[in-house]
């Protein structure tokens, strides 16, 4: 005889710790023999797919924490333990479904018989109108509760409009169906096994429907994830060009379904990357098996695939519908289905075939590579009908007029990104850049496909600038001097206070859109995806870098567009614009007080070089002969200067020691009577390029007595250099800073 009121006194315990200990010891062991012997009524055999699972685990995690002071006070006041169950479940592809279940329930102090099932399969009877027949097998005795606490009762006539209005405002509630005991005096075992024994035989052909949505799911799930684990597809060819195609493993996305990267080459430049998801519902809009292709943030491809399962063959065809708000939607339908026919794709009307399945076998005839080729095709030729991606054809390259860039030339320059070359050819160059600051600047650019900002900070002078140009003619192989239609260099002004300083405005007053130079390279880059497009913001913390460039980092990370204006008069300009993956952002910063600290923000979203540190031996080597034979005494002067400066971070760079460098050879080509003596030269460079930048407090004081020293002991005593810095002592001495400036 079960005393049911001392089992719901026991779920109703206040205390947690002791309400789950005496569920585990004194309403499982019961309970589950109990269930067992139902089981073994019914003859039902348990394997590794059908098997036996209770609320045990669950009780005694619950327990053991509640007994661990870190989680004790929050154990407190759980509910966990205030039913219990033990039920029957069948796996299927790593998915656990409920065939039976015996639970006490002290909220709504009732015993529940049911089979549970969550809102899915519901939701796709209501889709394919299966709804109505299941209903009919579900016994009238039998309630349809809601609900893990509280169970609340849906009435049978009113369910399918409950499953309607759940549908939209995305509620996934899980139901149980069966029938209810009340959970209070006594009952006999035998009554409760015969119960569970009835309820078993009444909702067989409900189970019956359960399993066959099960079958269907599994074996379309099955077709899509033999799709996703191909990754033999490594090239397409689209609009007269040959593109590297790069697939990523498939990996899993939230509870419902997976995903899978792929990325388009030209070259070593992406053009762009999308995912492919494969769905086993998806939690808005469908409850069936679906694949939907993103490029860029937008889907152009989500269709049901259960269309591929029925007898024998089945062509998978899919209809497509485009909503662009600026364009005209038939004219670029018809345009998508012209690109689809034209790429071997069968297409007409607003329906397209991916391929055959041969459900005898569970194949696709045409095989998973060319199957997966014709989605991702597919998926790049809408995109580029919808103006949402400008794939770059060889067709219409010839002649064509792109705002900002030459069009004699353009053509012949091929992208590199192979580092060997990049490496070699900037070592050729007549600029001091080790090989592990080219790596790094390559790695910092090149390591993620899609996200390409770098800043560069250092003292002044130390080829930062000079780097980013060198790089980016490297990648085109050009040298140093030559013109590179692909890099633009952008002064940041320390007026710019929001985005429109990079993407321009709307003018009210003039009617028009007012442009930049980092829009136009931005709408060349979408044009020409294949060639990737190189911006430097130089001096970028000029200005508050989080106050102009959030709008591009955000889109950038979030592969969402940029609002520009909302003028359906403006042509040249479009309303949204995205940033390509072949952009690439570098910026030069430098640390005075001219300029603005770098946030958290942008730092969080950039690799970051410094560029403090100088190789003036490698540089003298490069240097001009001539000047080399007449100046080798100054310029071992000028080094021994860097280095008593270079311990308190008031060095100098290749621009000033070039400066320097310079005046002094060009002072020593002047007609004898007229030159400077040499040191007196050296002098004057000394007070003008590097004196001025001398300042700090008491920490100076040894510099500036070691450079006291150093001054004496090879300039003369009334040389100016000196004089500035015995003024710069006394300041230091008097006020406890000093700076060359008065």
């Amino acid at each position: 005889m079960l005393n049911l009121d001392y089992f719901k006194s026991i779920l109703n315990l206040e205390n947690t710790e002791l309400r789950c200990r005496r569920s585990l010891d004194e309403i499982s062991p019961v309970m589950k023999t109990l269930f067992e012997r139902f089981v073994g009524e019914m003859g039902i055999n348990l394997n590794d797919e059908i098997y036996i699972r209770s609320y045990d685990t669950t009780l005694s995690t619950t327990y053991h924490d509640a007994r661990n002071p870190t989680y004790a006070e929050k154990k407190k006041s759980s509910d966990i333990g205030r039913k219990y169950f033990v039920g029957l479940y069948r796996k299927v592809n790593e998915k656990e479904h409920n065939l039976i279940t015996l639970e006490l329930n002290s909220f709504s102090n009732v015993i529940l018989i049911h089979n549970e099932v969550n809102f899915i399969p519901f939701w796709a009877w209501f889709k394919n109108e299966k709804i109505h027949g299941v209903m009919d097998s579900i016994p009238d005795e039998f309630g349809i509760h809601t609900g893990w606490k509280e169970k609340e009762i849906l009435l049978k006539q009113d369910f399918v409009q409950y499953i309607k209005g759940c549908i939209k405002p995305r509620k996934r509630p899980w139901f149980q169906i069966g029938m209810s005991i009340p959970l209070e005096g006594q009952l006999e075992e035998q009554f409760l096994i015969d119960r569970l024994i009835s309820s078993w035989e009444k909702l067989e052909q409900f189970r019956v429907y359960v399993s066959e949505e099960i079958e269907i799911s599994s074996k379309t799930y099955h077709a899509l994830m033999a799709l996703g684990s191909t990754r033999n597809l490594k090239e397409t060819e689209l609009l007269g060009r040959t593109y590297s195609v790069d697939l990523s493993s498939v990996e899993n996305y939230k509870t419902n379904g997976k995903r899978q990267s792929f990325h388009i080459y030209d070259a070593d430049q992406m053009v762009t990357k999308g995912f492919i998801y494969y769905f086993e519902f998806h939690e808005k809009f469908s409850p069936f098996q679906t694949i939907m292709v993103q490029i860029e943030g937008h889907n152009h491809i989500f269709t049901n695939a259960r269309e591929i399962l029925g007898e024998g063959i089945k062509e998978w065809r899919i209809s497509k519908s485009f909503t662009t708000q600026s364009l005209d939607n038939h004219m670029v339908m018809a345009q998508a289905m012209k690109l689809l026919k034209e790429h071997g794709i069968e297409a007409g009307g607003n329906v397209y075939r991916v391929g055959s399945f041969n459900n005898d076998t569970q194949t696709f005839i045409e095989g998973n590579e060319q199957v997966k080729k014709n989605f991702i095709d597919a998926a790049l030729l809408f995109a580029h009908a919808s103006q949402k991606l400008e794939l770059p054809t060889d067709e219409n390259d010839e002649g064509e007029d792109v705002e900002g860039l030459p069009t004699d030339d353009t053509e012949s320059l091929e992208p590199n990104f192979h580092f060997e070359e990049i490496s070699q050819t900037i070592s050729n160059s007549s600029f001091t850049f080790s090989k592990d600051i080219i790596r790094d600047l390559h790695l910092n650019l090149t390591a993620l496909d899609d996200k390409h900002f770098v800043l560069l900070s250092g003292i002044s002078g130390t080829g930062k600038t000079q780097l980013c140009r060198l790089y980016a003619n490297a990648v085109y192989g050009l040298e140093y001097e030559s013109e590179n239609p692909y890099f633009t260099i952008i002064p940041v002004r320390p007026d710019w206070t929001d985005a429109s300083a990079l993407f321009g405005y709307y003018s009210s007053f003039e009617k028009r859109y007012v442009k930049t130079e980092f829009l136009n390279v931005i709408l060349n880059a979408l044009k020409e995806r294949e060639k990737p497009h190189f911006i430097l913001l130089d001096e970028m913390n000029l200005a508050r870098v989080e106050y102009y460039l959030s709008d591009y980092l955000s889109a950038v990370e979030s592969r969402k567009e940029i609002p520009l204006h909302q003028d359906d008069n403006i042509a040249d300009i479009p309303k949204k614009v995205l940033i390509p993956p072949n952009v690439y952002l570098l910026g030069t910063i430098n640390v005075d007080e001219t300029t603005h600290s770098i946030s958290d923000k942008v730092l969080d979203r950039a690799f970051v070089m410094t560029l403090s540190d100088v190789d003036f031996n490698s540089y003298w080597n490069q240097a001009d002969q001539d000047m080399k034979e007449v100046l080798g005494k100054e310029f071992a002067m000028l080094k021994e200067l860097h280095q008593m400066l270079l311990t308190y971070e008031l060095h100098f760079g290749y621009r000033t020691m070039g400066e320097m460098l310079r005046k002094l050879y060009v002072n020593s080509q002047l007609p004898e009577e007229h030159q400077m003596e040499p040191m007196d030269a050296l002098d004057r460079v000394i007070s003008e390029k590097v004196l001025t930048k001398v300042r700090g407090d008491e920490r100076i004081s040894e510099m500036l007595s070691t450079l006291e020293t150093w001054l004496k002991e090879n300039l003369d005593l009334n040389s100016v250099s000196l004089k500035h810095l015995n003024r710069m002592q006394e300041e230091l001495e008097y006020y406890g800073a000093t700076q060359f400036w008065r």
